[in-house]
């Protein structure tokens, strides 16, 4: 039986998925540093860790025998695919969850599923930013954010070209195309930016100041 590891899946976004150890090999000439290839346990995807033994010890066999994955002489020296993407800063978890699934589907070239998770993504956002217009359309909650001042008007304008292009990937009969849906990212990443990561960046740099001049 072989090991298994834990780990963020790349693929499902699962947390702490694991992973069972299906095969391994070690480098060309240096078996202190080997490759295993693992099988998420959510959605059967593959995710290969390279590993190095510090003391310059043969990487111990984990697709062959169930021990305990890494010890104190054995080191993750990176991972493909990389469980890191490049997402907005400072979003509520909930809204970085779809944007990060549209980004996966936009990676995998499922465009209409990426475009129904980056308009999800918008949804929920406006339901955070104003959660006394949950009950409301999403239309009514753009334009009303936008009468009161919360979104500016260009702000406003993205907001419901992505809610558009959102409502026709989930509802059209044609299907989106590569170039609808890295549309929708850049409209999605950059209501994100202007929504959650500039206003925490400014909070931030106030507290750092006022807390100086203290």
């Amino acid at each position: 039986m072989a090991s298994q590891f834990q780990r963020d899946c790349p693929h499902c976004t699962s947390k702490n998925a694991g992973f069972k150890v299906v095969y391994q090999w070690s480098e060309r000439g240096n078996n202190a540093i080997a490759s295993v290839l693992g099988i998420c346990g959510i959605c059967n995807s593959g995710l290969v860790l390279t590993i190095r033994n510090l003391r310059g010890m043969p990487v111990k066999s984990y697709s062959q025998s169930n021990i305990e994955f890494l010890d104190s002489d054995e080191r993750v020296l990176r991972a493909y695919p990389n469980t890191t993407l490049n997402t907005p800063e400072d979003c509520p978890e909930s809204v970085q969850k779809f944007y990060v699934q549209g980004l996966i589907n936009l990676a995998g070239g499922n465009w209409d599923a990426a475009g129904a998770m980056f308009r999800k993504s918008l949804d929920v956002a406006t339901k955070i930013i104003a959660p006394e217009l949950k009950d409301k359309s999403l239309f009514q909650r753009i334009n009303h954010l936008v009468d009161i001042g919360h979104f500016t008007p260009a702000l406003g304008e993205w907001s419901h070209e992505l809610r558009i292009d959102g409502n026709e990937a989930v509802h059209d009969e044609e299907p989106e195309t590569a170039d609808d849906a890295n549309s929708m990212q850049k409209f999605a990443e950059a209501f994100l930016r202007y929504s959650f990561t500039l206003p925490n960046l400014v909070a931030r740099n106030r507290a750092k100041r006022e807390s100086a001049v203290d």
